[in-house]
């Protein structure tokens, strides 16, 4: 009797165990190597330095395939803004891209793989014989494989690379909060922080990279709204910038 109920619960437990999603709920897991393996979709990472004789400043990823295929994975970086007289360029398996905004080659990774060969690298335009000009950079890196699945596979993350020889510690994004989600006509933008900053830009990107500027007003303790009314439905990479120079970042899904 207790070996049929001790069969019952592994089943049940084993049941369980396979329905339960991915960890993160992410197909594609991207992990910030220099921070732990913190898992970072749709998240920041912040490489900043207050030394202004730095020649580069660099940031690596872990891609983890939580998919039961072997995807082909390609990469696009969308710049939002960057300092000039800088260089961004970053190397995925199989090579290094010196001179372009997206990868021609696929990555290859397995069912359950995990590549380490993401490595981003941001210095002065004359690599290594300049200091990086002091400023803020923020791009965003995008994941993805089209084909192999029945439906996009996508993972994105945002790095802001800032040189500055003071206030670094002053400058830290934080999360942003979205109302309602998802949005028809209109949504309203704030930070979680008890003392938010002020929201004074606000840009949208779709997955092709395509740039957004929706209709903003400003609606009290820094926070905005925006009328997506008229922008097409989907899902977009919401960036905004404050006052205090912080980028933060959200997805923003809008459906009419």
């Amino acid at each position: 009797m207790k070996t049929g109920i001790l069969q019952v619960a592994i089943f049940f437990f084993c049941m369980f165990w396979f329905l339960i999603p991915k960890a993160s709920g992410q197909e594609l897991l991207l992990l910030d190597v220099n921070d732990g393996n913190r898992v970072v979709n749709d998240g920041v990472i912040n490489v900043s330095t207050t030394d202004l004789s730095t020649l580069e400043l660099s940031a690596h990823l872990k891609i983890v395939n939580q998919t039961d295929k072997a995807l082909a994975v390609f990469m696009r970086k969308i710049i939002h803004f960057q300092v000039d007289s800088t260089s961004n360029y970053f190397c995925l398996n199989p090579r290094c891209w010196p001179n372009a905004d997206s990868t021609d080659i696929a990555d290859s990774i397995a069912s359950g793989a995990t590549d380490s060969t993401f490595v981003t690298h941001y210095d002065h335009f004359f690599v290594y014989e300049k200091p990086i000009p002091p400023g803020l950079t923020s791009i965003t890196y995008l994941f993805y494989d089209y084909t192999t699945l029945d439906h996009p596979v996508e993972a994105q993350v945002t790095m802001n690379y800032w040189v500055s020889g003071v206030g670094v510690d002053e400058w830290k994004p934080s999360s942003l909060y979205l109302f309602p989600i998802p949005a028809a006509q209109k949504v309203l933008i704030g930070s979680r922080r008890s003392t938010s900053p002020n929201i004074q830009r606000v840009s949208l990107i779709d997955s092709f990279g395509r740039h957004f500027t929706p209709k903003m007003v400003m609606a009290g303790e820094g926070r905005v709204e925006l009328d997506v009314s008229n922008m097409p439905a989907g899902v977009y990479f919401l960036h905004a910038i404050t006052n205090k120079h912080e980028v933060l970042t959200s997805k923003l899904l809008i459906q009419h």
